[in-house]
Order: C-alpha cells, then sequence, then structure tokens
C-alpha cells in the first residue's frame, strides 16, 4: 500500500463503489493494488479517479460530466493515436513505444487505450503490453449480452 497524500487506498471493489459513487468496470483477474487519486500535484482535491494495478497493466477511470470524460478521453497520450471502437465506443489507441536507450533517463511510453463512457473516463497502460492485447483487455471489461 502507499503513503502517497494523492492517493488513499481502498480494500477491494466494494469499498471503491461504496466511496466513488459508481460501479466501475472490473477485468475478470484481481488487482495488486486498488486506490483512489484525490490530491493533485498541489495538493488540491481533484475528482476521484480510481486506480487498479494489475501484472501488466493500470486501470484508471473516474465518473465525470459526459462532455469532461471525452474531452479527457481524447487528450493526447502518446504519438500517432489510432481509433478503434471499445463497445460501442469511440476509443483512441497508443502503441508501445520503442525500448529507450541504456543511458536514457526516459521511461518506455507505454501503450495506452482511452475511452468515454457516457460520463465514465476509462484508461487503460502498459509499459509492457502490445496495443492489441490492451484492447482485448478493454473489451473484455464488457461481457457480452445474454
Amino acid at each position: 500500500m502507499t503513503d502517497n497524500p494523492h492517493f488513499e487506498d481502498v480494500d477491494g471493489w466494494e469499498e471503491a463503489e461504496s466511496r466513488l459513487g459508481f460501479r466501475p468496470l472490473r477485468p475478470e483477474v484481481e488487482p495488486s493494488e486498488l486506490r483512489i487519486h484525490v490530491l493533485d500535484h498541489k495538493l488540491r482535491e481533484v475528482e476521484p479517479t480510481l486506480e487498479a494495478h494489475f501484472d501488466d497493466f493500470v486501470l484508471s477511470q473516474g465518473l465525470r460530466r459526459p462532455k469532461e470524460a471525452h474531452r479527457m478521453a481524447r487528450q493526447r497520450y502518446g504519438t500517432g493515436p489510432v481509433e478503434v471502437v471499445i463497445a460501442g465506443h469511440d476509443a483512441l489507441v497508443y502503441e508501445l513505444g520503442p525500448e529507450p536507450a541504456p543511458d536514457d533517463v526516459d521511461p518506455r511510453p507505454p501503450a495506452v487505450v482511452t475511452w468515454a463512457d457516457d460520463g465514465l473516463f476509462v484508461l487503460l497502460a502498459s509499459d509492457s503490453m502490445t496495443a492489441i492485447e490492451l484492447i482485448e483487455e478493454a473489451r473484455s471489461l464488457y461481457p457480452p449480452a445474454p
């Protein structure tokens, strides 16, 4: 768990749901860590955003006004985004960046998938999975209709 003042730890999906006021999308695998982003870099309160950490990726989601969620989903999270559809929602995908040189202080740019589901802003990121693998993970968040 973290001592970072920008985040509050939560003990499970049910606690996260009760603190956030919405039912978060859940992958089938269990997270290694769940926490809620509550303060920005200047220690000002922000709209809470859930971060779920898994072995190979991070899932971030927060409830916003629909226009704000769509604006956040359209921000640049890398170079050369490709448009895809996740469960009927327009999404942007950024490929995993190249390995940096051994003397480069910057990390490898992550693969990212981001979209808005009405007012729910969703972002998946990974520094080891490809964009295709992240798209599959994103689509798995929406079980098929019976």
